[in-house]
């Protein structure tokens, strides 16, 4: 291997390992304690060294009789590409169900790491670690890790995400997430697509089925149609929007979803 490309390597590996030292150092720190579902996100490889990205969503989950699924969820964050392949976010949320008063449920610290080059072979692959602090006595921390894939097939955007969750207590829940998203191009500021997204969650009682390896999963599934637009604003700056609606394919899930993001990059 050319020295120079040795020594990129090394960069790299040395600014990953920061990385996974800074997620580290935080999971021991942070003693808080409900689980917080995963949210309706897709998240890409891509990363652009230098890029500043703010955030903010909102959900709002109807039609299902359990008090769970009524309600609206606010996620505001702020990003920043701090290599060519790391980017870094911090995200509060925000939850207003029925019979509370608005407060902020959890903090998400997030890291995406690019593990392959920009259309290496029509596939982009990287790698999230979130790790998401609870800020109420009725949630606890919880360490989610997992794979993020990006792949073009003829101009059709295809996007996949599968997480491990794990809550950070003496006996921790570990569940399994996923997203996955298609998209296509309608115009240069346009496009339409369908996003999909569900989890599995082991609960206290299923430790009978842990022990015998046939595990009883608390499913929530859902999809759905969304449209994605973007105002470019000159220079590199643009605004990214999306507005979608996800529809409840099991008990589980809430009847409907209704989700709106806006990204600012700069």
């Amino acid at each position: 291997m050319p020295c120079s490309a040795r020594l990129t390597a090394l960069r790299r590996a040395a600014s990953v390992g920061r990385g996974l030292i800074a997620l580290a150092a935080l999971t021991i720190w942070s003693t808080a304690s409900a689980d917080v579902g995963p949210d309706d996100e897709i998240y890409t490889p891509n990363v652009e060294a230098g890029e500043t990205e703010l955030e903010a969503s909102a959900y709002w989950l109807s039609g299902n009789d359990a008090d769970a699924n009524r309600a609206t969820e606010y996620r505001f964050g702020i990003g920043y590409g701090v290599t060519d392949f790391w980017r870094a976010s911090i995200s509060p949320v925000l939850v207003d169900a029925p019979g509370d008063n608005i407060e902020m449920k959890q903090v998400q610290i997030e890291n995406v790491f690019q593990l392959t080059p920009d259309r290496h072979r029509g596939l982009d692959a990287g790698l999230l670690l979130s790790y998401e602090i609870a800020t109420i006595d009725t949630a606890h921390d919880e360490l989610v890790a997992g794979p993020v894939f990006a792949a073009k097939i003829s101009g059709i955007q295809i996007n996949a995400n599968v997480f491990v969750d794990r809550a950070m207590v003496s006996a921790p829940d570990v569940g399994l997430s996923y997203g996955w998203q298609i998209k296509w191009p309608r115009s240069a500021d346009m496009a339409i697509g369908l996003q999909g997204f569900g989890e599995h969650e082991y609960g206290d009682e299923d430790e009978e089925e842990r022990e015998t390896g046939e595990p009883e999963y608390a499913a929530g599934h859902r999809a759905g149609p969304v449209f994605f637009g973007q105002l470019p604003l000159g220079a590199d700056d643009e605004i990214a929007f999306q507005f979608g609606l996800l529809l409840g394919l099991d008990d589980d899930a809430a009847d409907q979803t209704v989700r709106f993001a806006l990204e600012y990059e700069l």
